[in-house]
């Protein structure tokens, strides 16, 4: 059948019906194989030309075919960059990885493809044929490695473009990291200075280690393949700390747990070095230290034992270095490559939690063997003038050793006391001249001086929540304090201070901050008040005192005392007036039913009272929205002057 009969004015839905069905020889694959030759370029024309290579011609297609197919996709070329969205791939992979595909094809066909385009030709969903294809063509394009640069993060190159590409096939990705660009070495320049040349070479290399997150991110399947290609590489160490401190979120928990094994694993060095250097800062010569720790170091490997040497050799800066190793090496570890597993609810996306794959279990286990070694690390800690204890690292690691440690004994927190003691003098007076506000490394640092202050003035709960809160002593928290504790944290410190009324009642208190609690209800505080109603009664006569603030503290307060079960005409007369009068009741009712029942029975039939009530002075704000409901009936109702309000 030629082009000009029946079969163009065919719906397509029709066209691939028949093709789906048909034989390649049957008269209807034909004839929609003829239909798909007279097509113009278009979606249509895929579309038949996907269901035709997908049925009838699914195990023997003829040349032209497979070219239509592979033309199809190759003419809608994407830019060549990295864009987020771009022309599918699916029927030229579908006809690059058909059996009737001749190797000459492949080969012209991919040398036409942009790098994106190879890319996403060599996903996962391609043949191990066309996988293997696709490496050969990417290693033609690249036949010699380069060094990194900052440049290549905006230009980059095709193994950089094929590798932004997700979910690629294991045979191109092993390719293409061979190819991407390697470790950095800058070139000095003439007449540059060292301080110039080294800026430029962090640069680069912080420009390589940019381009393996990118690496990693996208390719979460890969993450074993590429640590066990990286295993005698430079940039082996660069893809662990990216997965044990930049994504850990997106490895598997068991390749998680053996690379922060692995890293856990050398902080005994970093022990030994210290007490090696301070033995030979102590006056021992470097033959006497060495004879000392002998054992120790028959297990180092050499250039582990040429690093120590190294340092005991240096009197004026390695010994220094050296005798901070084990502290320098644990704050790091916690203000970088291990925070977020020492503290899983930072990472976030858009505001919201993340989802990892390791358990939470697996986390605390993992965080508690951290917090073993800060503890080791933690014995060898002693004031030092020349490295003051002054930012936010100097003292995340004792915080993190504080909330995952599992027994904290006297001793630790003798020690930790003593950072404390260093840190408010290295704090004192100091500002961040290049950044202000709560973002602040000054800030921070305080923050968390606060808070391991707090940690270790009450008795230590299990490791968790509760012990990450660090409240404090039930003498010195406040009600802010409280309001801002999760439920968990507040329900254990509450009975961890079990018959402490005084703490008791500033939880009640808290819920004017934070009344919308979940697994932890007003009326579960109260009872833990040895004279619940005797203290709620208190509490609301002197609410402006012991609370104060504005309207919406009011309000939550009130509406913490209508939801008990209680209709106490006496506690009810003690609320803020105008707030009493507009609380809601339940189900939406436009007054709280206890509310009027007070207000009826104190103003009776008396019209007058009613009359005088109505001209009261209680307001939304100011000092008169603390005026009493209860001493506004007595007033109105009796005819007496107006009372004051109740003093702070």
């Amino acid at each position: 059948m030629d082009s000009g009969g029946a079969a163009p004015g065919l719906p397509l839905n029709f066209l691939r019906a028949l093709a789906a069905d048909s034989g390649a020889d049957d008269p209807p694959a034909r004839m929609a194989a003829e239909q798909a030759r007279s097509m113009e370029e278009g979606l249509e024309r895929r579309e038949l030309l996907e269901a035709l290579l997908r049925g009838p011609y699914g195990d023997s297609a003829p040349l032209w075919l497979l070219e239509a197919a592979i033309d199809s996709d190759l003419a809608r070329k994407p830019p060549q960059s990295d864009p987020p969205y771009g022309p599918p791939m699916d029927l030229a992979l579908l006809a690059l990885s058909h059996p009737s595909c001749t190797p000459q094809l492949r080969h012209e066909s991919l040398g036409r493809c942009t790098a994106v385009q190879l890319g996403r030709l060599g996903s996962a969903q391609a043949s191990d044929v066309l996988a293997g294809a696709v490496a050969e063509a990417l290693r033609e394009r690249s036949p010699h490695q380069r060094r990194m640069t900052v440049d290549l993060l905006d230009t980059p190159t095709d193994a950089q473009l094929v590798l932004r590409q997700h979910r690629l096939h294991s045979t191109v990705i092993t390719t293409a990291v061979d190819l991407l660009p390697s470790y950095p070495l800058v070139d000095e320049e003439d007449g540059e200075d060292t301080s110039t040349w080294l800026e430029r070479q962090e640069a680069a290399e912080q420009a390589w280690r940019t381009m393996w997150k990118q690496v990693l991110t996208a390719h979460p399947e890969h993450h074993r393949l590429l640590v066990d290609w990286s295993d005698d590489k430079d940039a082996g160490h660069v893809i662990r700390e990216h997965l044990l401190g930049t994504i850990p979120w997106d490895v598997e928990p068991e390749l998680l747990e053996e690379i922060a094994q692995e890293d856990l694993a050398s902080f005994p060095i970093s022990v030994l070095t210290t007490r090696m250097c301070r033995m030979r800062r102590d006056g021992a010569t470097q033959q006497e230290v060495r004879e000392h720790f002998a054992n120790d170091l028959a297990e180092l490997t050499p250039q582990q034992y040429k690093r120590i040497d190294q340092l005991l050799a240096n009197d004026e800066y390695g010994l220094h270095y050296g005798c901070r190793a084990a502290i320098s090496r644990t704050a790091r570890a916690a203000d970088s490559r291990w925070r977020y597993i020492l503290n899983p609810d930072q990472a976030r996306q858009y505001g919201e939690p993340r989802t990892w794959r390791a358990s939470a279990d697996q986390l605390a286990s993992l965080a508690q063997k951290f917090a073993g070694h800060a503890a080791v690390a933690l014995e060898l800690w002693e004031p030092d003038p020349k490295s003051p204890v002054r930012s936010a690292r100097d003292l995340r690691w004792v915080h993190d050793l504080l909330q995952h440690l599992p027994v904290v004994t006297p001793q630790v927190k003798e020690k930790v006391r003593l950072i404390c003691r260093e840190a408010k003098r290295g704090l004192a007076g100091r500002r961040d001249y290049g950044g202000y506000g709560p973002d602040s490394d000054a800030q921070q640092a305080r923050e968390l001086l606060d808070v391991i202050e707090r940690m270790t003035a009450e008795p230590f709960p299990a490791p968790g929540p509760a012990r990450a809160a660090s409240l404090g002593k039930p003498d010195q928290v406040t009600v802010r304090g409280l309001a801002g504790a999760p439920d968990a944290v507040l329900d254990d410190y509450l009975r961890r201070h079990q018959g402490d009324d005084a703490l008791v009642e500033k939880a009640l208190l808290s819920f004017a901050f934070h009344a919308y609690r979940r697994d932890l209800s007003f009326a579960d505080v109260l009872k833990r008040h040895s004279d619940p109603q005797s203290a709620l009664l208190d509490l609301t006569r002197n609410l402006r005192r012991r609370l104060g603030g504005g309207p919406r503290l009011r309000e939550a307060w009130v509406d913490a005392v209508l939801s008990l079960p209680t209709d106490d005409p006496e506690l009810i007369r003690a609320l803020p007036a105008w707030t009493a009068l507009k609380a809601r009741g339940p189900r939406g009712q436009a007054a709280h039913p206890a509310v009027t029942s007070v207000v009826r029975t104190a103003l009776g039939d008396d019209a007058e009272a009613w009359q005088r009530f109505a001209t009261s002075p209680a307001s939304y704000a100011g000092h008169t929205a603390w005026l009493r409901l209860g001493d506004l009936l007595d007033a109105a109702a009796n005819g007496t002057p107006w009372p004051t309000p109740p003093h702070k």
